[in-house]
């Protein structure tokens, strides 16, 4: 990837030295400056200030392969903005990133190793998308269990037809919901005849569920699906972190089942 700030969007800036701030700090500034004039890397340190080694520690840091490639790159970056579509398309994907950041900092590795465990000690697996804009991940996440051999049935919200699974279920079965949202009514009363079949409920909401699914559910993991940035004009889709959590969960179940 030859963009600068492309690679600047995938490391941790609390991770950059207070000259390496100051050296990116520059170059957003006077990007079309620099490149313009095809400024060497000693006028670039004379005007930051500082020496070539905190330019070429901050390209090493973004795998950018010495000054000349990061030329490269910021040329790149400058034909974007030229046509206007590099800050918007900056700002989606700051926002990508800070959601699955943000979610990764969520995810707790115990409550998913827990789910682990329930999946693989269920008879019979029961994926449910309460809203239609997570069929997406839910179809494939329930592929994915399929395709190891496990009995996996993928249900929506229809009223009679979860009823009637719910009527069906027994111990050794295993619900897991997707929804945006945690406070359902509807949704309290499915997992509190799910428990009343001694069956197990897994949770995966965008919101703190209500007390009554906490206190019936075995796994609840709660995902951030809202931009959390200052920029508000970014609209973010809101399945991303539930394919997000997919991915989390087949990779730990496939490493788990290398053991």
């Amino acid at each position: 990837m030859r963009s600068f700030l492309g690679k600047l969007a995938t490391i941790d800036k609390n991770k950059l030295t207070t000259r390496e701030t100051k050296i990116v700090d520059y170059i957003k500034k006077n990007l079309q400056t620099i490149v313009a004039t095809n400024m060497k890397i000693v006028t670039l340190s004379q005007e930051v200030e500082t020496g070539y080694s905190a330019i070429y520690g901050l390209l090493k840091k973004l795998n950018i392969q010495g000054y000349r490639d990061f030329s490269i790159s910021l040329a790149n970056d400058a034909e974007a903005i030229e046509i206007d579509v590099s800050k918007n398309d900056e700002h989606v994907t700051n926002g990508y990133i800070s959601m699955i950041q943000h979610n990764y900092s969520l995810i707790e590795k115990k409550t998913m190793f827990e789910t682990l465990k329930l999946i693989q000690n269920t008879s019979r697996l029961y994926i449910v998308y309460w809203e239609s804009v997570l069929r997406g991940a839910t179809t494939e996440l329930a592929n994915f269990f399929y395709s190891q051999k496990l009995p996996v049935i993928l249900l929506d919200s229809d009223w009679d037809t979860i009823n009637q699974r719910v009527l069906d279920a027994d111990k050794g079965d295993l619900f897991i919901f997707y929804t945006k949202y945690g406070t359902s009514l509807h949704l309290e009363k499915v997992i509190t005849r799910i428990k009343d079949k001694n069956a197990k409920v897994v949770f995966v909401s965008g919101r703190i569920p209500s007390n009554q699914i906490q206190k019936n559910s075995d796994s609840i993991h709660t995902l951030v699906i809202d931009n959390v940035d200052e920029n508000k004009e970014v609209m973010l889709s809101k399945s991303v972190p539930f394919h997000y959590f997919n991915d989390l969960l087949i990779y730990h179940y496939n490493h788990i089942k290398k053991k």
